[in-house]
């Protein structure tokens, strides 16, 4: 029995080196932390990644175009605040109240209505009436009575250029005035004056009008009024003083007014 023990021995020692003599892989711990460490980053990289992405996509309370509708408004605002003036211009007041509508009549109608305009046609029937809302054509039977709001004036002109005759002594004038207001001109008067040339006045004359015969309270009679919408013919002859020669001449006509 030894002799067959013997020669298996060596035989089993070399099975045994065969089996766990080899190279022997072994693990090393120091790249297995690093391996580790560089995964766990890259998944924080990827979930931070992750958040940035949902964090971004948001619901916006206003889009961009009418964020820039405000921007323009804005600039448009802002233009008109600079082309106001920071200073009043009270001429520019002062045209638009002398330019207002001044009403000049108070026409009361039977039914009690009030109208406040200005009388612009009196007709037969009827008459027109400016008002502030336009122009009212108002039947006279439907009028109860007409006051005047501003007191009327005489507005007496020249109508045309009239003509002018010069003679050795004198130079003749003739023409016509007439009344365009609305109320009558007493002691109408045409003045001419001749002028020379260094703007002295080489002489003046006038003449009062023939128009309608008129008694004042005081008693006085004339014939020197105008009624309104009356025109007259008139004649003025100024006289040549001295050797001065005329350069030209400039006319007027006044009025006083009584009751």
């Amino acid at each position: 029995m030894n002799k067959y023990i013997y020669p298996a021995f060596p035989l089993i020692i070399l099975l045994t080196s065969i089996c766990f003599g080899g190279d022997k892989k072994t693990s090393d711990p120091d790249k297995t932390v690093t391996l580790g460490k560089n995964n766990m980053e890259n998944i924080m990289a990827q979930e931070s990644l992750q958040d940035l992405s949902v964090a971004q996509f948001y619901t916006l309370e206003e889009s961009i175009e009418d964020i820039q509708k405000q921007i323009a408004q804005l600039k448009i605002r802002v233009m008109e605040y600079e082309k106001k003036s920071p200073e009043t211009n009270y001429t520019e007041k002062l045209k638009k109240l002398i330019d207002e509508y001044h009403a000049a009549h108070k026409i009361t109608l039977k039914n009690g209505s009030i109208i406040i305009g200005t009388i612009e046609t009196d007709r037969v029937e009827d008459i027109m009436v400016n008002t502030k809302v336009g122009k009212l054509t108002i039947e006279k039977k439907e009028i109860e009575f007409i006051e005047d709001l501003i007191i009327p004036e005489p507005q007496i002109v020249f109508i045309g250029h009239g003509k002018e005759q010069v003679y050795d002594n004198y130079h003749l004038f003739t023409g016509k005035v007439m009344n365009q207001g609305g109320r009558r001109g007493d002691f109408v008067r045409v003045i001419y004056q001749l002028w020379g040339e260094n703007t002295q006045v080489i002489s003046s004359d006038s003449v009062f009008v023939a128009g309608t015969q008129v008694k004042y309270k005081s008693g006085i009679i004339t014939d020197t009024a105008l009624e309104p919408n009356q025109s007259v013919q008139f004649s003025v002859q100024v006289e040549i003083v001295g050797e001065i020669p005329v350069s030209y001449v400039t006319r007027e006509v006044s009025w006083l007014t009584y009751d």
